[in-house]
């Protein structure tokens, strides 16, 4: 059997190595656009901003593809013939498969504004972007795009020296996964570090003369000689779609609890693949590390015959830069379509902070900041189980007691509602 890996990324590496752990035999093909082993994309902001060496930033080497019996094809994929089962390289040549993984990630969303190809604009998503913009010799920088990839490119063009204003064009910053208070409370350790935060606002134009002289937006202009673009990525579904695939409404490659698509014996995982939320069971499209491990996983074992299902991705990001770090998991209070029987809990302690986001008695998420950050797993176990909270209430006295006949966990959960 030969299994092809559209990816050389964290789900395509996954499918790999667990295939490997189960079948030594399976022929196993990566097919990846980018000529070296297998990086992390949540270090590149720490090697640009120097913390780290470039060679660090690898999760594996070449040889390690060989040890493992992994051939690496590098050239880009441009097309897939299901009903031949053959992937088409860009150079002409081609890859037969018996079974297919869609691992091609997501494609960096570039604003359609003028100005926008001068010289000292920049990305921040694969290794080629890090390269360049660790290279670049400049003194003023503005980031478009406060999402994780934003502020982390924030913090390092400070920490090599540069003068920075991050602009979001939503009201506050890392929308999709904190409140607009929890966020105010993030943007605040920004300025605090030297970081210029623009809210509410909006990117009109990159000025200069072939390159970076400076930035319009539809409320100032602000002089700088470098662009960071971190505007946000959408699946790479193009190849997929044409392949016959289905497209889900977050506009992610549609699996199902196997994690194969539409299209017989080819399956997706990662940042391209649309699953389900593992709680709600709606579709979701959480791009986030864990979730393509998971993913991963379950496809190796699919591929070698053994029984797989995925439970379903679940939503848990960490923030961390300079000296802050948060935790956002679940739901957040915006992102909830109906917001009645919504409860809210929240404590401030010095920088410390939490909230709970309780919906019909049952917990749809939660966000901290410092030291409340380091027992988010426990909340997790909460939304995870759909523990019924007015139970906690109810039974406080009984649960809260030394002979408690509830799990200890029910009284950390039962000292974030406040009960005691």
């Amino acid at each position: 059997m030969h299994v092809v890996i559209i990816g050389n990324g964290i789900g395509g590496n996954a499918v790999a190595e667990g295939i490997r752990v189960y079948d030594r035999e399976t022929k196993i093909t990566i097919v990846t656009a980018e000529n070296c082993p297998e990086y992390d994309p949540g270090s590149l902001p720490y090697y640009i901003g120097g913390n780290v060496p470039r060679d660090t930033v690898f999760l594996k080497k070449m040889e390690d593809y060989r040890r493992d019996g992994i051939e690496l094809c590098v050239g880009k994929a441009v097309k897939v013939d299901a009903g031949a089962k053959k992937v088409f390289l860009e150079d002409g040549r081609e890859v037969t498969y018996d079974k297919l993984v869609f691992a091609t990630g997501g494609n960096q969303i570039i604003p359609p504004i003028k100005g926008v190809d001068k010289k000292g604009v920049f990305c921040c998503k694969v290794l080629s972007d890090a390269d360049a913009l660790a290279n670049h010799e400049g003194s003023s920088a503005v980031v478009i795009g406060s999402g994780l990839i934003g502020i982390e490119a924030c913090e390092a063009l400070k920490k090599k020296g540069y003068e920075v204003t991050l602009i979001e064009l939503m009201g506050w910053i890392m929308p999709r996964v904190f409140d607009e208070y929890t966020a105010g409370l993030l943007a605040e350790s920004l300025v605090e570090n030297g970081i210029n935060v623009l809210t509410g606002e909006k990117l009109v134009s990159i000025d200069g003369n072939g390159r970076v002289e400076g930035v319009t937006t539809d409320k100032r202009t602000i002089k700088c000689d470098t662009v960071v673009l971190a505007t946000g990525v959408v699946p790479a579904n193009t190849m997929a779609k044409e392949a016959g695939a289905e497209i889900g409404p977050t506009r992610g490659i549609k699996v199902n609890e196997r994690l194969l698509t539409t299209i017989e014996d080819v399956y997706a995982c990662g940042d391209c693949a649309e699953s389900f939320d593992a709680v709600t069971g709606e579709p979701a499209l959480y791009q986030l590390r864990h979730n393509a491990l998971e993913q991963g996983a379950v496809i190796a074992r699919d591929c070698v015959g053994l029984p797989a299902v995925y439970r379903g991705a679940w939503s848990f990001t960490r923030a961390h830069y300079f000296h802050t770090h948060a935790v956002s998991i679940g739901k957040t209070l915006a992102s909830l379509k109906d917001q009645a029987g919504v409860e809210l809990i929240e404590r401030k302690i010095g920088d410390d902070y939490y909230r709970l986001i309780i919906k019909d008695g049952r917990l749809a998420g939660a966000q901290a900041i410092g030291k409340f950050a380091d027992k988010m797993g426990i909340l997790l176990g909460a939304i995870w189980r759909q523990d019924d909270l007015s139970k906690i209430r109810s039974n406080w006295q009984a649960v809260s007691s030394i002979i408690s006949p509830y799990p200890w966990y029910y009284r950390v959960i039962g000292r974030y509602m406040q009960l005691s």
